[in-house]
Protein backbone atom coordinates (compact mmCIF):
# COMPACT_ATOMS: atom_id res chain seq x y z
CA UNK A 1 0.00 0.00 0.00
CA UNK A 2 1.44 3.34 -1.02
CA UNK A 3 1.40 5.39 2.13
CA UNK A 4 2.66 8.34 1.06
CA UNK A 5 -0.37 9.46 -0.65
CA UNK A 6 -2.20 9.83 2.45
CA UNK A 7 -2.40 13.16 3.70
CA UNK A 8 -1.01 13.29 7.25
CA UNK A 9 -3.89 14.32 10.67
CA UNK A 10 -1.92 17.48 10.70
CA UNK A 11 -3.88 20.63 9.28
CA UNK A 12 -1.30 23.34 7.23
CA UNK A 13 -1.03 26.51 7.50
CA UNK A 14 -1.32 28.56 4.68
CA UNK A 15 2.07 30.03 3.86
CA UNK A 16 3.69 28.24 6.52
CA UNK A 17 6.01 26.37 3.81
CA UNK A 18 7.73 29.81 2.78
CA UNK A 19 8.94 32.82 4.67
CA UNK A 20 6.19 35.27 5.18
CA UNK A 21 6.31 37.99 2.90
CA UNK A 22 4.67 41.41 4.80
CA UNK A 23 1.52 42.03 2.39
CA UNK A 24 -1.26 43.36 5.30
CA UNK A 25 0.71 46.42 6.81
CA UNK A 26 0.57 48.69 3.80
CA UNK A 27 -2.93 48.37 4.11
CA UNK A 28 -3.55 48.25 7.52
CA UNK A 29 -1.15 51.46 7.81
CA UNK A 30 -3.08 53.55 5.19
CA UNK A 31 -5.97 52.70 7.12
CA UNK A 32 -4.89 53.45 10.20
CA UNK A 33 -3.12 56.88 8.68
CA UNK A 34 -7.20 57.85 7.52
CA UNK A 35 -8.83 57.24 10.98
CA UNK A 36 -6.06 59.25 12.41
CA UNK A 37 -6.80 62.59 10.49
CA UNK A 38 -10.43 61.48 11.18
CA UNK A 39 -10.41 60.40 14.69
CA UNK A 40 -9.48 63.59 16.91
CA UNK A 41 -10.79 65.94 14.84
CA UNK A 42 -14.82 64.69 15.02
CA UNK A 43 -15.24 65.90 18.76
CA UNK A 44 -13.55 68.97 17.79
CA UNK A 45 -16.39 69.37 14.82
CA UNK A 46 -19.18 68.67 16.88
CA UNK A 47 -16.95 71.01 19.82
CA UNK A 48 -17.07 73.85 16.86
CA UNK A 49 -20.41 73.31 16.34
CA UNK A 50 -22.25 73.61 19.39
CA UNK A 51 -20.17 76.88 20.04
CA UNK A 52 -21.58 78.14 16.68
CA UNK A 53 -24.95 77.58 18.72
CA UNK A 54 -24.08 80.02 21.38
CA UNK A 55 -22.60 82.23 19.38
CA UNK A 56 -19.17 81.31 20.74
CA UNK A 57 -16.94 82.03 17.20
CA UNK A 58 -13.54 81.93 19.06
CA UNK A 59 -13.39 78.69 19.76
CA UNK A 60 -9.39 77.98 18.56
CA UNK A 61 -8.61 80.97 20.50
CA UNK A 62 -6.84 79.47 24.47
CA UNK A 63 -6.49 83.56 25.35
CA UNK A 64 -10.90 84.22 24.92
CA UNK A 65 -11.37 81.22 27.00
CA UNK A 66 -9.07 81.74 29.83
CA UNK A 67 -9.36 85.63 30.42
CA UNK A 68 -13.03 85.46 30.46
CA UNK A 69 -13.23 82.62 33.20
CA UNK A 70 -13.56 85.33 36.12
CA UNK A 71 -16.97 85.80 34.30
CA UNK A 72 -19.93 83.69 36.02
CA UNK A 73 -22.40 84.34 33.40
CA UNK A 74 -19.27 83.25 30.85
CA UNK A 75 -18.53 80.60 33.13
CA UNK A 76 -21.77 78.79 33.24
CA UNK A 77 -22.07 79.09 29.56
CA UNK A 78 -18.44 76.86 28.70
CA UNK A 79 -20.24 74.21 31.18
CA UNK A 80 -23.57 74.14 29.52
CA UNK A 81 -21.52 74.09 26.15
CA UNK A 82 -19.24 71.14 27.83
CA UNK A 83 -21.82 69.53 28.64
CA UNK A 84 -24.17 69.51 25.18
CA UNK A 85 -20.21 69.01 23.80
CA UNK A 86 -20.35 65.51 25.99
CA UNK A 87 -23.75 64.64 25.36
CA UNK A 88 -23.38 64.19 21.14
CA UNK A 89 -19.84 62.75 22.16
CA UNK A 90 -21.87 59.86 23.95
CA UNK A 91 -24.57 59.71 21.40
CA UNK A 92 -21.80 59.35 18.16
CA UNK A 93 -20.04 56.48 20.18
CA UNK A 94 -22.61 54.29 21.52
CA UNK A 95 -25.07 54.46 18.38
CA UNK A 96 -22.02 53.59 16.40
CA UNK A 97 -20.41 50.70 18.95
CA UNK A 98 -23.54 48.41 18.90
CA UNK A 99 -24.00 47.69 15.50
CA UNK A 100 -19.92 47.31 15.34
CA UNK A 101 -20.90 44.27 17.85
CA UNK A 102 -23.25 42.32 15.55
CA UNK A 103 -21.54 42.95 12.14
CA UNK A 104 -18.08 42.06 13.09
CA UNK A 105 -18.75 39.19 14.74
CA UNK A 106 -20.69 37.58 12.14
CA UNK A 107 -18.23 39.26 9.03
CA UNK A 108 -14.97 38.19 11.05
CA UNK A 109 -16.32 34.80 11.78
CA UNK A 110 -17.59 33.80 8.31
CA UNK A 111 -14.01 34.90 7.14
CA UNK A 112 -13.30 31.41 7.75
CA UNK A 113 -15.44 29.94 5.03
CA UNK A 114 -15.80 32.59 2.13
CA UNK A 115 -12.27 34.22 2.78
CA UNK A 116 -10.57 37.42 4.48
CA UNK A 117 -10.70 39.39 1.53
CA UNK A 118 -14.38 40.28 1.31
CA UNK A 119 -15.18 41.23 4.92
CA UNK A 120 -11.67 43.73 4.19
CA UNK A 121 -13.41 45.03 1.48
CA UNK A 122 -16.90 45.42 3.14
CA UNK A 123 -14.77 47.83 5.90
CA UNK A 124 -13.57 49.41 3.38
CA UNK A 125 -16.88 50.77 1.60
CA UNK A 126 -18.05 50.93 5.22
CA UNK A 127 -15.20 53.86 6.24
CA UNK A 128 -15.40 55.60 2.63
CA UNK A 129 -19.25 56.37 3.02
CA UNK A 130 -18.45 57.36 6.53
CA UNK A 131 -16.28 59.94 5.22
CA UNK A 132 -18.54 60.98 2.49
CA UNK A 133 -21.55 61.61 5.09
CA UNK A 134 -19.07 63.78 7.46
CA UNK A 135 -18.03 66.06 4.23
CA UNK A 136 -21.82 66.51 3.67
CA UNK A 137 -22.59 67.02 6.87
CA UNK A 138 -19.84 69.93 7.44
CA UNK A 139 -20.34 71.40 3.84
CA UNK A 140 -24.17 71.48 4.38
CA UNK A 141 -23.76 72.76 8.01
CA UNK A 142 -26.99 69.88 8.23
CA UNK A 143 -27.73 68.41 12.08
CA UNK A 144 -25.54 66.66 14.32
CA UNK A 145 -27.91 63.95 14.05
CA UNK A 146 -27.09 63.00 10.62
CA UNK A 147 -23.71 62.89 11.88
CA UNK A 148 -24.54 60.19 14.34
CA UNK A 149 -26.87 58.80 11.95
CA UNK A 150 -23.75 58.44 9.42
CA UNK A 151 -21.68 56.78 12.26
CA UNK A 152 -24.55 54.11 12.93
CA UNK A 153 -24.35 52.88 9.18
CA UNK A 154 -20.70 53.04 8.99
CA UNK A 155 -20.35 50.48 12.07
CA UNK A 156 -23.10 48.36 9.94
CA UNK A 157 -20.05 47.23 7.91
CA UNK A 158 -18.25 46.26 10.64
CA UNK A 159 -16.08 49.42 11.26
CA UNK A 160 -12.44 50.15 11.19
CA UNK A 161 -12.51 46.74 13.99
CA UNK A 162 -13.78 44.29 11.53
CA UNK A 163 -10.95 45.50 9.17
CA UNK A 164 -8.59 45.32 12.47
CA UNK A 165 -10.39 41.80 13.04
CA UNK A 166 -9.61 40.17 10.06
CA UNK A 167 -5.91 41.50 9.79
CA UNK A 168 -5.32 39.72 13.05
CA UNK A 169 -6.42 36.46 11.17
CA UNK A 170 -4.72 36.86 8.62
CA UNK A 171 -1.28 37.40 10.77
CA UNK A 172 -2.34 34.36 12.48
CA UNK A 173 -2.69 32.18 9.64
CA UNK A 174 0.94 33.06 8.40
CA UNK A 175 3.26 33.02 11.48
CA UNK A 176 3.58 30.22 13.95
CA UNK A 177 2.23 30.28 17.72
CA UNK A 178 5.63 31.17 18.94
CA UNK A 179 6.13 34.05 16.56
CA UNK A 180 2.93 35.33 17.38
CA UNK A 181 3.75 37.65 20.40
CA UNK A 182 6.27 39.76 18.56
CA UNK A 183 3.98 39.75 15.12
CA UNK A 184 1.28 41.09 16.62
CA UNK A 185 3.25 43.90 18.74
CA UNK A 186 4.88 44.97 15.34
CA UNK A 187 1.73 44.96 13.82
CA UNK A 188 0.08 47.21 17.00
CA UNK A 189 3.36 49.36 16.34
CA UNK A 190 2.34 49.77 13.16
CA UNK A 191 -1.18 51.08 13.99
CA UNK A 192 0.21 53.89 16.71
CA UNK A 193 2.69 55.20 14.62
CA UNK A 194 0.77 55.63 11.24
CA UNK A 195 -2.39 57.41 13.27
CA UNK A 196 0.17 59.09 15.24
CA UNK A 197 2.60 60.78 12.74
CA UNK A 198 -0.26 62.28 10.80
CA UNK A 199 -2.28 63.56 13.74
CA UNK A 200 0.74 66.32 14.08
CA UNK A 201 -0.31 67.80 10.44
CA UNK A 202 -3.87 67.39 10.91
CA UNK A 203 -4.17 70.84 13.67
CA UNK A 204 -2.60 72.71 11.07
CA UNK A 205 -4.75 71.38 8.66
CA UNK A 206 -8.17 72.38 9.81
CA UNK A 207 -6.54 75.55 11.38
CA UNK A 208 -5.30 76.59 7.53
CA UNK A 209 -8.66 74.77 5.61
CA UNK A 210 -11.39 73.82 7.64
CA UNK A 211 -12.54 70.21 8.88
CA UNK A 212 -13.52 68.90 5.39
CA UNK A 213 -10.42 68.42 3.94
CA UNK A 214 -9.06 66.01 6.08
CA UNK A 215 -11.96 63.67 5.43
CA UNK A 216 -11.53 64.25 1.84
CA UNK A 217 -7.76 63.16 2.08
CA UNK A 218 -8.56 60.16 4.76
CA UNK A 219 -11.42 58.92 1.60
CA UNK A 220 -8.88 58.77 -0.52
CA UNK A 221 -6.40 56.88 1.34
CA UNK A 222 -9.32 53.81 2.15
CA UNK A 223 -10.26 54.34 -1.83
CA UNK A 224 -6.60 52.95 -2.72
CA UNK A 225 -6.88 50.66 -0.03
CA UNK A 226 -9.50 48.77 -2.40
CA UNK A 227 -7.79 47.96 -5.39
CA UNK A 228 -4.58 46.83 -2.74
CA UNK A 229 -7.08 44.51 -1.42
CA UNK A 230 -7.97 42.92 -4.50
CA UNK A 231 -5.32 42.29 -6.36
CA UNK A 232 -1.96 42.16 -3.95
CA UNK A 233 -3.18 40.53 -0.96
CA UNK A 234 -3.07 36.87 -1.31
CA UNK A 235 -5.93 34.89 0.42
CA UNK A 236 -4.94 32.53 2.89
CA UNK A 237 -8.27 30.53 3.49
CA UNK A 238 -7.48 28.06 0.88
CA UNK A 239 -10.87 26.37 1.10
CA UNK A 240 -13.78 28.89 0.63
CA UNK A 241 -17.53 28.09 0.72
CA UNK A 242 -20.53 29.98 0.12
CA UNK A 243 -21.88 33.42 2.34
CA UNK A 244 -24.95 30.99 3.05
CA UNK A 245 -22.64 27.63 4.33
CA UNK A 246 -20.67 30.76 6.00
CA UNK A 247 -23.78 31.81 8.01
CA UNK A 248 -24.39 28.39 8.87
CA UNK A 249 -21.59 27.67 9.92
CA UNK A 250 -21.32 31.18 12.23
CA UNK A 251 -23.18 29.35 14.89
CA UNK A 252 -21.25 26.05 15.26
CA UNK A 253 -18.45 28.14 15.39
CA UNK A 254 -19.27 30.15 18.30
CA UNK A 255 -20.93 27.16 20.06
CA UNK A 256 -16.92 25.05 19.51
CA UNK A 257 -15.43 27.91 20.45
CA UNK A 258 -16.55 28.11 24.08
CA UNK A 259 -18.04 24.55 24.64
CA UNK A 260 -14.24 22.72 24.00
CA UNK A 261 -12.36 22.58 26.83
CA UNK A 262 -9.32 20.56 25.83
CA UNK A 263 -6.38 21.40 27.40
CA UNK A 264 -8.61 23.01 29.74
CA UNK A 265 -8.58 26.16 27.42
CA UNK A 266 -12.29 27.40 28.50
CA UNK A 267 -11.34 29.14 31.48
CA UNK A 268 -8.04 30.56 30.40
CA UNK A 269 -10.24 32.06 26.93
CA UNK A 270 -12.92 33.75 29.41
CA UNK A 271 -10.86 34.76 31.43
CA UNK A 272 -8.56 36.57 28.59
CA UNK A 273 -11.11 37.87 26.61
CA UNK A 274 -12.56 38.99 29.94
CA UNK A 275 -9.28 41.02 30.60
CA UNK A 276 -8.84 42.09 26.73
CA UNK A 277 -12.36 43.76 27.34
CA UNK A 278 -11.83 45.87 30.37
CA UNK A 279 -8.39 46.84 29.52
CA UNK A 280 -9.60 47.97 25.80
CA UNK A 281 -13.09 50.09 26.99
CA UNK A 282 -10.46 51.69 29.54
CA UNK A 283 -7.54 52.03 27.14
CA UNK A 284 -10.11 53.12 24.08
CA UNK A 285 -12.34 55.49 25.88
CA UNK A 286 -9.55 57.33 27.41
CA UNK A 287 -8.75 59.67 24.62
CA UNK A 288 -12.09 60.74 23.64
CA UNK A 289 -12.44 61.56 28.06
CA UNK A 290 -8.86 63.67 27.55
CA UNK A 291 -10.51 65.83 24.22
CA UNK A 292 -13.79 66.93 26.33
CA UNK A 293 -11.04 67.82 29.14
CA UNK A 294 -8.82 69.58 27.13
CA UNK A 295 -11.55 71.68 25.25
CA UNK A 296 -12.70 72.66 28.39
CA UNK A 297 -10.86 75.02 31.19
CA UNK A 298 -8.31 75.15 32.42
CA UNK A 299 -6.59 73.83 29.11
CA UNK A 300 -8.53 75.34 25.98
CA UNK A 301 -6.49 74.01 23.68
CA UNK A 302 -6.66 74.86 19.71
CA UNK A 303 -6.78 72.62 17.22
CA UNK A 304 -2.85 72.27 16.59
CA UNK A 305 -1.95 71.86 20.18
CA UNK A 306 -4.68 68.86 20.14
CA UNK A 307 -3.27 67.58 17.14
CA UNK A 308 0.46 67.58 18.87
CA UNK A 309 -1.31 65.78 21.90
CA UNK A 310 -3.07 63.17 19.47
CA UNK A 311 0.14 62.00 17.49
CA UNK A 312 2.18 62.25 21.20
CA UNK A 313 0.03 59.55 22.60
CA UNK A 314 0.19 56.86 19.45
CA UNK A 315 3.89 57.78 18.70
CA UNK A 316 4.97 57.29 22.66
CA UNK A 317 3.03 54.33 22.97
CA UNK A 318 3.95 52.93 19.07
CA UNK A 319 8.06 53.37 20.43
CA UNK A 320 7.29 51.54 24.19
CA UNK A 321 5.28 48.90 22.45
CA UNK A 322 8.11 48.04 20.37
CA UNK A 323 11.09 49.25 21.99
CA UNK A 324 9.48 47.94 25.75
CA UNK A 325 7.78 44.58 23.88
CA UNK A 326 10.85 43.65 22.72
CA UNK A 327 13.23 44.55 26.05
CA UNK A 328 10.31 42.76 28.26
CA UNK A 329 10.02 39.55 26.00
CA UNK A 330 13.95 39.13 26.71
CA UNK A 331 13.53 38.74 30.51
CA UNK A 332 9.89 38.09 31.48
CA UNK A 333 6.75 35.56 29.99
CA UNK A 334 3.50 36.93 28.58
CA UNK A 335 1.75 37.41 31.59
CA UNK A 336 4.67 39.36 33.43
CA UNK A 337 4.30 41.65 30.18
CA UNK A 338 0.62 42.29 30.49
CA UNK A 339 1.58 43.39 33.60
CA UNK A 340 4.26 45.75 33.49
CA UNK A 341 1.96 47.50 30.74
CA UNK A 342 -1.46 47.63 33.09
CA UNK A 343 1.05 49.36 35.64
CA UNK A 344 1.88 51.56 32.78
CA UNK A 345 -1.73 52.48 32.28
CA UNK A 346 -2.42 53.36 35.76
CA UNK A 347 0.20 55.58 36.12
CA UNK A 348 -1.27 57.36 32.66
CA UNK A 349 -4.68 57.56 34.24
CA UNK A 350 -3.66 58.96 37.44
CA UNK A 351 -1.18 61.37 35.74
CA UNK A 352 -3.77 62.57 33.76
CA UNK A 353 -6.53 63.06 36.09
CA UNK A 354 -4.37 65.10 38.65
CA UNK A 355 -2.67 67.48 35.59
CA UNK A 356 -3.23 71.08 35.31
CA UNK A 357 -1.25 72.53 33.31
CA UNK A 358 -0.21 71.66 29.31
CA UNK A 359 3.74 70.47 30.37
CA UNK A 360 2.13 67.99 32.73
CA UNK A 361 -0.69 66.35 30.06
CA UNK A 362 2.34 65.73 27.63
CA UNK A 363 5.02 64.69 30.42
CA UNK A 364 2.72 61.70 31.37
CA UNK A 365 2.06 60.55 27.72
CA UNK A 366 5.74 59.55 27.93
CA UNK A 367 4.89 57.76 31.61
CA UNK A 368 2.23 55.31 29.89
CA UNK A 369 4.24 54.60 26.42
CA UNK A 370 3.76 50.55 27.59
CA UNK A 371 0.18 51.07 28.00
CA UNK A 372 -0.86 48.79 24.60
CA UNK A 373 1.55 46.08 25.37
CA UNK A 374 -1.20 44.29 26.99
CA UNK A 375 -3.50 44.06 23.90
CA UNK A 376 -0.71 42.89 21.16
CA UNK A 377 -0.01 40.10 24.57
CA UNK A 378 -3.13 39.13 24.70
CA UNK A 379 -4.31 38.84 21.29
CA UNK A 380 -1.28 36.58 21.16
CA UNK A 381 -2.26 34.20 23.99
CA UNK A 382 -5.92 33.80 22.31
CA UNK A 383 -4.17 32.94 19.24
CA UNK A 384 -2.45 30.17 20.38
CA UNK A 385 -4.79 28.98 22.99
CA UNK A 386 -7.34 27.86 19.64
CA UNK A 387 -6.78 25.18 16.53
CA UNK A 388 -5.72 27.21 13.38
CA UNK A 389 -9.55 26.57 11.62
CA UNK A 390 -10.70 28.97 14.45
CA UNK A 391 -8.66 31.70 14.72
CA UNK A 392 -11.33 33.80 12.37
CA UNK A 393 -13.89 33.01 14.76
CA UNK A 394 -11.29 33.98 17.55
CA UNK A 395 -10.92 37.48 16.53
CA UNK A 396 -14.26 38.09 15.23
CA UNK A 397 -15.53 37.63 19.42
CA UNK A 398 -12.10 40.16 19.95
CA UNK A 399 -13.72 42.72 17.62
CA UNK A 400 -17.06 41.86 18.68
CA UNK A 401 -15.86 42.94 22.63
CA UNK A 402 -13.95 45.40 21.43
CA UNK A 403 -17.44 46.91 19.76
CA UNK A 404 -19.26 46.23 22.97
CA UNK A 405 -16.35 48.13 24.96
CA UNK A 406 -16.67 50.74 22.37
CA UNK A 407 -20.32 50.97 23.23
CA UNK A 408 -20.25 50.60 27.02
CA UNK A 409 -17.58 53.25 27.27
CA UNK A 410 -19.54 56.12 26.12
CA UNK A 411 -22.27 54.90 28.10
CA UNK A 412 -20.44 54.79 31.41
CA UNK A 413 -17.17 56.52 31.55
CA UNK A 414 -18.89 59.12 29.12
CA UNK A 415 -21.75 59.51 31.64
CA UNK A 416 -19.61 59.74 34.11
CA UNK A 417 -17.11 62.18 33.00
CA UNK A 418 -20.78 64.17 32.23
CA UNK A 419 -21.81 63.94 35.54
CA UNK A 420 -18.88 65.09 37.65
CA UNK A 421 -17.14 67.66 35.30
CA UNK A 422 -18.56 70.53 37.50
CA UNK A 423 -17.78 68.75 40.52
CA UNK A 424 -14.52 66.79 40.37
CA UNK A 425 -13.54 65.72 36.52
CA UNK A 426 -10.54 63.26 37.78
CA UNK A 427 -13.48 60.86 38.96
CA UNK A 428 -13.55 58.77 35.33
CA UNK A 429 -9.56 58.28 35.14
CA UNK A 430 -9.72 57.10 38.42
CA UNK A 431 -12.42 55.00 37.65
CA UNK A 432 -10.43 53.97 34.85
CA UNK A 433 -7.39 53.41 37.41
CA UNK A 434 -9.72 50.79 39.41
CA UNK A 435 -10.68 48.88 36.10
CA UNK A 436 -7.09 47.91 34.99
CA UNK A 437 -6.47 46.99 38.62
CA UNK A 438 -9.14 44.80 38.32
CA UNK A 439 -7.18 43.26 34.77
CA UNK A 440 -4.13 43.05 36.69
CA UNK A 441 -5.93 40.63 39.60
CA UNK A 442 -7.80 38.75 36.42
CA UNK A 443 -3.70 38.27 34.61
CA UNK A 444 -2.64 36.91 37.97
CA UNK A 445 -5.65 34.44 37.93
CA UNK A 446 -4.12 33.04 35.01
CA UNK A 447 -0.58 32.92 36.02
CA UNK A 448 -2.07 31.13 39.07
CA UNK A 449 -3.77 28.76 36.67
CA UNK A 450 -0.86 28.17 34.51
CA UNK A 451 1.27 27.56 37.53
CA UNK A 452 -1.19 24.84 39.16
CA UNK A 453 -1.91 22.70 36.33
CA UNK A 454 1.47 23.16 34.52
CA UNK A 455 2.31 24.75 30.89
CA UNK A 456 -0.95 25.17 28.88
CA UNK A 457 1.59 25.96 25.67
CA UNK A 458 3.79 22.80 26.03
CA UNK A 459 1.24 21.09 23.77
CA UNK A 460 0.94 23.84 21.57
CA UNK A 461 4.83 23.93 20.87
CA UNK A 462 5.26 20.24 20.15
CA UNK A 463 1.84 20.90 18.27
CA UNK A 464 3.41 24.16 16.20
CA UNK A 465 6.88 22.29 15.56
CA UNK A 466 5.34 19.20 14.10
CA UNK A 467 3.71 21.74 11.55
CA UNK A 468 7.18 22.62 10.99
CA UNK A 469 8.72 19.77 10.23
CA UNK A 470 6.40 18.87 8.22
CA UNK A 471 6.46 22.16 6.25
CA UNK A 472 10.36 21.21 5.78
CA UNK A 473 9.67 18.54 3.50
CA UNK A 474 9.72 15.48 5.85
CA UNK A 475 6.60 13.98 4.63
CA UNK A 476 8.33 11.34 3.15
CA UNK A 477 10.29 10.85 6.16
CA UNK A 478 6.92 9.94 7.81
CA UNK A 479 5.61 7.76 5.44
CA UNK A 480 8.69 5.63 5.10
CA UNK A 481 8.50 4.96 8.84
CA UNK A 482 4.82 4.17 8.45
CA UNK A 483 5.51 1.64 5.87
CA UNK A 484 8.52 0.03 7.92
CA UNK A 485 5.72 -0.56 10.85
CA UNK A 486 3.86 -2.63 8.30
Amino acid sequence: MNTTEKEPPIVRRPGANRPRRVFIEPAMLLVMIGVGLTAPITIQYVNHRVRQKYNLTSETSKSNCLNDSDDANDSSLQDQVQQEVTAWSLAYGACGAFPMLISTTIFATISDTIGRKIPLLISNFGVIAHCLTVITVAYLSLPLTYLVIGNFVWNCFGGYQLFFSVSLAIVADTAKKRQRTMKFIKLHTLIMCGSGLVQVGVGYLVDATGFIPPYCLAAGLFMIVVPYIIFIIPETVTTKQSICFGLTKFFYSVKILFTSNKSRRRIKIILLFLCHFLVFTTVMYFMPVVYLKVLSKPFCWNSVLIGYYSASQPIFAGIGLLCGGYILKQCLGDYGMIIVGLLSGILLMIGVGIATTTEEMFIVAGIGALRNIPFAVLMALLSKTVDDKEQGTLFAFVGALEGLGLFLGPITLGSLYKVTVETYPATVFITMTGILLISVCLVCVLKYLELRHGSFYTRLDSSDNTIQAEDDGNENARADDSMDHQ
